[in-house]
């Protein structure tokens, strides 16, 4: 019965974290603040408030916001299982509200927790190994493109290769109509780590030589991680956030902004909990998981 072996799955993660040392954490739903995040749109929501209460609140699309606010003031190991919501269109992949797991490790980056995943992938029997491969060597195997930061050198490359597009689209644009093709490729034979992306694909990792350390985890051709090495500068991340604000009705967290005045080296990932169990039970479609109503 699928509903039990659910109930079974988050309680192993659960243990694979608190053996390690985590201490589990809960934080609100609700948030006065969005998350940040270029690529997910959060939804708002307003009411007539009552006493000190917020006119406004947003749901949160992950617990990062919240969790770094905690991290400032307890500079421990945590991790969270919870509920998150975005506006995603719904999919076989995407529901706009699914459980999300996020975990930050004190003083290390983001090599440690991509040998972390091995091991919890290990725990749950799933894989013995994994491999990593870089963001442009993955380009060049299953794409056949040279990827290149400079738009238009980028642009040149895709010429040479025959690739069309419009004169007015944007490197993002184009890297992410390419990717989504390399990306259904990846983590057939095994498990597969994604890494060295490019600086402004960032998001909030710290960046070094040019590159993120970041790194984000395939499993037959489905993304189900995603973690960095933080940023720990404060003008750094308040650049990258007012930078992500741009064009957007959304407010700048302070609170979050000057949790960074004491927050501690460490590295964060989150992975979509129903994605994992999905390719662990080898369910195609969210569609089977007939106790998400």
């Amino acid at each position: 019965m699928l509903l039990k072996e659910w109930s079974l799955f988050i309680d192993q993660v659960r243990q694979f974290f608190k053996q390690r040392g985590y201490l589990e954490v809960y934080t609100n739903i609700l948030q006065k603040y969005p998350n940040i995040d270029p690529y997910v749109e959060p939804f708002k929501l307003e009411w007539e408030s009552a006493g000190n209460c917020p006119k406004t609140f947003w749901l949160r699309t992950s617990p990062e916001n919240s969790m770094k606010k905690l991290l400032s003031k307890y500079p421990v190991d945590m991790f969270q299982i919870g509920k998150v919501f975005r506006k995603d269109p719904c999919g076989k992949l995407h529901r706009p509200e699914f459980t999300m797991l996020e975990w930050y490790k004190i003083g290390k980056d983001y090599t440690y927790l991509i040998e972390e995943i091995g091991q919890l992938l290990k725990y749950l029997g799933f894989s013995e190994g994994y491999k990593t491969l870089r963001l442009e060597h993955a380009f060049e195997e299953y794409a056949g493109v040279i990827l290149s930061e400079d738009e238009e050198v980028f642009k040149n490359n895709l010429i040479s290769y025959g690739y069309p597009f419009e004169e007015e689209e944007d490197w993002e644009t184009l890297f992410y109509r390419i990717y989504i093709e390399v990306e259904r490729h990846l983590g057939w034979e095994m498990p597969t780590f994604i890494t060295h992306f490019p600086a402004r694909l960032s998001a909030y990792a710290k960046v070094k030589d040019g590159y993120a350390e970041r790194f984000e985890l395939y499993i037959k051709g489905v993304e189900i991680a995603n973690g960095w090495t933080e940023e720990t500068s404060r003008s750094e991340i308040e650049r990258r956030m007012k930078r992500y604000l741009q064009g957007r009705d959304m407010l700048l967290d302070q609170e979050l902004i000057s949790a960074y005045d004491n927050f501690p080296p460490c590295a964060g990932c989150s992975i979509g909990l129903e994605r994992l169990f999905m390719v662990l039970k080898g369910i195609d479609s969210i569609e089977e998981l007939d106790f998400m109503v």
